[in-house]
């Protein structure tokens, strides 16, 4: 028995303007996210897991079977659409119902059925409302509800969640996590929302022009990015020239003569997340002194963006443009930032070369 819940080996697919390729496995009951900008593949590779696309080459397994030439019907995916999908002339029992038509069931275990899922998706009581009275989020569950009923080997969801404001897609983000563990279904996660990938996954594959950047648990995505693609698209980052060092750095003069950095030429690169500056605003206000690190004193804020628990804050450092996290909103116009060297990584001609 395989250990694999899905894997795509050497699928090549050709289309005017664009080419995919993918290679990757994704462990049984695992939910992988995949991200990247429009027109990356990321629809196109469920398209391809669920049989409505065929690949030019390569095989795709679900549960250790190969299913590369099987019609969709045959392949036991479930699949969740942006858009729900639901059948409006239809209650949310019936929609429900329609997947499981099929199977042999007394009418008592049917019913049975539609309620178990109904309470997995907390939607309990709700079979005979019919769609169009339903909330988004409702809706939503209800369509995951439905793709449950035919006990499909994997899920896959395409973007499900982009119809949705801000505080439902966190709300239904936990909820579809918490399913997705209950059931031990694999799990395929399209979306565009990167807090959303990093926050439910188990894995994220980022996809760039139709081939995969990255593929890592999240913490490895966000924290050690191996380009600079993953590091820009995943968050805010600081992307600086390598001899900004030259300018900036701090030790104690006592150890200055051990530090010895190379003068690398303009493909070797700094990267940094904001939220790891220690910030100081206040004129006057000695600096703290952690060694070693750079330090971009008096830098001129560009400007203060108010996230809500935090400000991000921009700011012009001779050149140099870089950007910082501060709980509360910046005193002055000017503000002096360090970053210690253990939390800075670099870039080699846009990979990765130290963590």
């Amino acid at each position: 028995m395989s250990e694999f819940g899905l894997k795509c080996k050497n699928i090549k697919l050709s289309r005017p303007q664009f080419n995919l390729e993918l290679d990757f496995t994704v462990n049984k009951g695992e939910l992988v996210s995949i991200i990247g900008p429009s027109g990356s593949g990321k629809s196109t590779t469920l398209s391809l897991v669920s049989g409505l696309t065929l690949p030019d080459s390569g095989t795709i397994e679900i549960n250790g079977k190969d299913v590369t030439n099987l019609a969709p019907e045959e392949r036991k995916t479930g699949y969740v659409f942006q858009d729900y999908a639901l059948f409006p002339n239809m209650d949310v029992e019936q929609n429900i119902a329609y997947p499981m038509r099929h199977k042999k069931l007394s009418k008592e275990e049917h019913k049975a059925e539609i309620r178990r899922l109904l309470e997995l998706v907390n939607l309990s009581g709700y079979e005979k409302r019919n769609v169009t009275e339903l909330t988004a989020v409702e809706r939503q569950k209800a369509a995951l509800a439905r793709a449950l009923a035919s006990e499909p080997e994997i899920l896959l969801m395409d973007e499900p969640l982009s119809n949705l404001d801000a505080k439902e897609r966190i709300t239904i983000r936990t909820e579809i996590r918490e399913i997705q563990k209950k059931t031990g279904i694999t799990t395929i996660y399209v979306t565009h929302d990167q807090e959303i990938a990093l926050s439910i996954s188990d894995k994220v594959i980022i996809l760039r022009d139709g081939r995969i950047e990255q593929m890592g648990n999240p913490e490895d995505i966000y924290r050690r990015p191996g380009t600079e693609f993953t590091a820009t698209f995943t968050g805010e980052c600081n992307i600086l020239p390598y001899d900004v060092i030259l300018r900036t750095l701090r030790v104690p003069e006592t150890e200055r003569s051990k530090i010895i950095y190379q003068c690398f030429g303009p493909e070797h690169k700094l990267f940094f997340r904001p939220e790891d500056m220690v910030v100081n605003d206040m004129p006057g206000l000695p600096f703290p002194e952690f060694y070693p690190h750079l330090r971009f004193e008096n830098a001129k804020i560009i400007r203060s963006e108010y996230l809500g628990k935090e400000y991000l804050v921009t700011a012009q450092y001779d050149e140099f443009t870089i950007k910082a996290y501060t709980v509360y909103k910046p005193a002055s116009d000017f503000i002096t930032a360090g970053i210690r060297m253990t939390k800075i990584l670099e870039f080699n001609n846009g990979k990765l070369t130290r963590h």
